[in-house]
C-alpha cells in the first residue's frame, strides 16, 4: 500500500464538497424512507404509517421484481482470445466462481437491486486483509451493500462516471479499531467513542429508524469513520466522521473501476441520480390503498334491519324473540328488510381499473409474476409472459452488467493474489472424472488484462428444480420428440430410466422408482421402438373452432361495466362466464 498524503487545503475543500452534497441527498433519502413505510405497511417496526395498507401493490411488484432480477447462483465467464491462454482462463473462471459462494455475494446481489428498485444500489468491494507478502495485501475479498443512507456522493456531477468522489460511512468497535489500526499519537488524542445515532448528519431519518428506535443499549462502544474514494486522484481515504479528523490516505492500488460500483435502472436527463421503479408506482400503491380504505369504510357501515308497519310491541318483542320454526302470535304487517349503506358499485369498479393499471405500469405485473393465466393456452401466455419481459429487459441489462462490474473486480483480487494456492478439480469433458489442476502465482500465464469477463446470464435466473423440470419438458417437447427419428438415425436412444431417475430428482418424489419397474431389456427394447411411420390407415381430422378468451384484465373491464351500470357485449359475457 503505498501512501498518499492529501493536503490540508484539499483535505478542507473536500469536507466542504460532502457537506454540501449530503444536503443534496436529504430529499432523495426521505422519498426512499417513505417508500418503505409504504413497502413495509402499518404492522411492521416501531414507526409504522398512521393508515392501514390492506393491498400492498408495493410488496407484490417488488417480490416478483427481485425474483426475475436478481441474481440466484451468479457465475462469470472468463474468455481470452489468445489460444496459449485457454486453459489459463478455464482454470481461472473455476476459481473466481467458488468466490460467490464463499462470500454470500448472492445475497448481496439482491439487496443491490432490492436497493435499486427503492433508490439506487451501491455495493463497496474490497479485501479483508490478513497480511502482507512481497509488497501486496492479502486476504479475502468482500463485497458489502452500502444504502443511500451510508453513501457518499459528488451530487455536482451529472453522470456517475463523472463523480470526483464517492465513499461510505460506517461503524466500527471503538476498542478493536483502536487496538489495531495504525495511527499516529495525535489521532488518537482526538478519537472516541461515539453514540448510537438513527438521524443523518442533517437531520434525516435513516431506514433503520423504521425498525428500532435511537435509544439502543450498544453491547460495545462504536466510532463512526467515512471511506471516501477520489476516483481523478485514485486516492483512498479515511476519516473520522466526529472531530473530522483524517486518518489515513493511499494511493488505490486494486481494480480499475475502484472499490464502489452502482445499480440504477432509469436515467434523468441531466442529472446524476437514478429513477428508481418504486417511487414511480408509489402514487398508484398509495391511491389504490385510499380507494379500498374507503369501500371498506361502506361496507363496515351498511346497515340490514327489519322495519315493521302497524305491530304493537308485543308483536316486535315476540318476532323479535322467537327461533327459527317457532309460532307466534302476531298481528302487524309482514316486516320489510331496509338496507342502508354499502359498497358503492362505481368506488369499486374504479378500483378494479386501478389495479388493472398498476399493473400495466408495472411491466404487465400479472403475466411476469404469472399471477394469472391470461389465456386459455399454455402458448399464448408464453408468448405474452415473453412480450412482458421485453419491457423489463433494460433492467435486466443494467443488473447483469452491475453484476459483470463486481465479478471483474474479485476476478482481479483473485489474479493478485500473491500468496493464493489452492487445488481446482476440473471435470474431463465427457466423464465424471475430475483432475486436480494447481492454482497459483505459477500457473497465473499472462496479465490480467488479456481475459475478458462475461456474465452468464443464465445463472441471473431461478434455478430451482421446478424450473429445471419445466425446461426439460420444454427441451423433450421441441426437441427430442419432433427430432427421435434422426437421433435414432444417428445411433443415439432415449434412456427412459435416467429420464424418470431425474424426474422424480426434480420433482422430490423418490416414489416414483416404486412405481415403475424395469427389466434388463426395457432400455434396449424402447431403443427399438419405431417413432415414426404408420400402424395401419388412420385419419386425422381438425376441427377448429373459435371460444371466447378471458383473462384477468377482461374479466375486471366486464366487471367495471356492470358495476358502473353498463351491458356488456354477448361475447364479452360468454367469456367473463368463463
Amino acid at each position: 500500500m503505498a501512501l498518499h498524503s492529501l493536503s490540508v487545503t484539499k483535505f478542507d475543500n473536500l469536507l466542504r464538497s460532502i457537506d454540501w452534497s449530503d444536503t443534496q441527498l436529504i430529499k432523495p433519502k426521505e422519498e426512499r424512507i417513505k417508500s418503505i413505510h409504504q413497502f413495509t405497511g402499518n404492522h411492521y417496526g416501531v414507526k409504522t404509517n398512521d393508515l392501514n395498507t390492506p393491498v400492498n401493490f408495493l410488496k407484490l411488484a417488488t417480490d416478483i421484481f427481485l425474483r426475475i432480477l436478481a441474481p440466484r447462483n451468479p457465475r462469470c465467464m472468463i474468455t481470452t482470445k489468445y489460444s496459449e491462454l485457454k486453459p489459463t482462463a478455464a482454470t481461472f473462471q473455476m476459481a473466481v466462481n467458488e468466490i460467490p459462494e464463499r462470500i454470500g455475494l448472492a445475497r448481496t446481489l439482491k439487496r443491490m437491486v432490492m436497493e435499486a428498485l427503492f433508490s439506487v444500489g451501491f455495493v463497496k468491494i474490497g479485501l479483508h486483509t490478513t497480511g502482507t507478502a512481497l509488497g501486496y495485501e492479502y486476504g479475502e475479498p468482500f463485497v458489502d451493500i452500502v444504502t443511500l443512507d451510508d453513501i457518499i456522493l459528488d451530487m455536482s456531477a451529472k453522470r456517475m462516471d463523472l463523480v470526483q468522489y464517492i465513499g461510505n460511512t460506517y461503524w466500527l468497535p471503538f476498542e478493536k479499531f483502536m487496538d489495531t489500526a495504525d495511527l499516529t499519537k495525535e489521532a488518537r488524542q482526538k478519537l472516541s467513542a461515539d453514540d448510537h445515532e438513527l438521524i443523518g448528519d442533517h437531520g434525516e431519518m435513516r431506514a433503520e429508524s423504521i425498525g428500532s428506535d435511537g435509544n439502543a443499549t450498544e453491547y460495545e462502544k462504536r466510532i463512526k469513520l467515512r471511506d471516501v474514494f477520489i476516483s481523478h486522484e485514485k486516492v483512498m481515504m479515511t476519516y473520522a466522521v466526529t472531530g473530522r479528523t483524517k486518518l489515513q490516505d493511499f494511493k488505490w492500488e486494486g481494480p480499475e473501476r475502484g472499490p464502489y460500483h452502482v445499480l440504477g435502472f432509469t436515467e434523468v436527463p441531466g442529472n446524476l441520480m437514478p429513477l428508481a421503479p418504486i417511487p414511480t408506482w408509489r402514487d398508484l400503491h398509495e391511491l389504490g390503498n385510499t380507494l379500498y380504505r374507503k369501500l371498506a369504510n361502506q361496507a363496515d357501515d351498511q346497515k340490514t334491519v327489519l322495519g315493521f308497519g302497524g305491530a304493537d310491541e308485543t308483536d316486535i318483542t315476540n318476532f323479535k324473540g322467537a327461533s327459527d320454526g317457532d309460532g307466534i302470535p302476531y298481528h302487524g304487517a309482514e316486516p320489510k328488510t331496509l338496507t342502508a349503506g354499502g359498497v358503492a358499485q362505481t368506488t369499486l369498479a374504479f378500483w378494479l381499473s386501478l389495479k388493472d393499471v398498476f399493473a400495466y405500469f408495472a411491466g404487465n405485473l400479472d403475466s411476469v409474476g404469472g399471477l394469472a393465466a391470461q389465456t386459455q393456452t399454455v402458448g399464448q401466455d408464453k408468448l405474452l409472459s415473453e412480450a412482458a419481459n421485453a419491457q423489463m429487459q433494460d433492467m435486466t441489462e443494467a443488473t447483469k452488467d452491475a453484476t459483470e462490474g463486481v465479478f471483474e473486480s474479485l476476478a482481479w483480487y483473485e489474479w493478485n493474489d500473491p500468496i493464493g494456492d489452492k487445488v481446482i478439480q476440473k471435470k474431463i469433458p465427457g466423464t465424471e472424472m475430475t483432475i486436480p489442476v494447481p492454482w497459483n502465482a505459477e500457473a497465473k500465464m499472462g496479465e490480467f488484462d488479456l481475459f475478458d469477463m462475461k456474465i452468464d446470464v443464465y445463472a441471473m435466473q431461478d434455478d430451482s428444480p421446478q424450473t429445471k423440470l419445466q425446461k426439460l419438458d420444454l427441451i423433450m417437447q421441441r426437441y427430442v420428440g419432433p427430432y427421435m427419428p434422426l437421433i435414432q438415425a444417428e445411433g443415439g436412444r432415449l434412456d427412459m430410466v435416467d429420464l424418470m431417475r431425474i424426474v422424480a430428482k426434480y420433482t422430490d418424489f423418490e416414489e416414483l422408482a416404486e412405481i415403475i419397474k424395469w427389466n434388463d431389456q426395457a432400455p434396449d427394447k424402447m431403443a427399438g421402438l419405431p417413432s415414426g411411420g404408420s400402424k395401419g390407415n388412420t385419419t386425422t381430422e381438425n376441427i377448429r373452432r373459435s371460444i371466447p378468451s378471458s383473462s384477468p384484465q377482461g374479466n375486471s373491464q366486464v366487471l367495471q361495466q356492470i358495476l358502473s351500470g353498463g351491458n356488456p357485449q354477448p361475447a364479452q359475457q360468454a367469456s367473463f362466464n368463463r
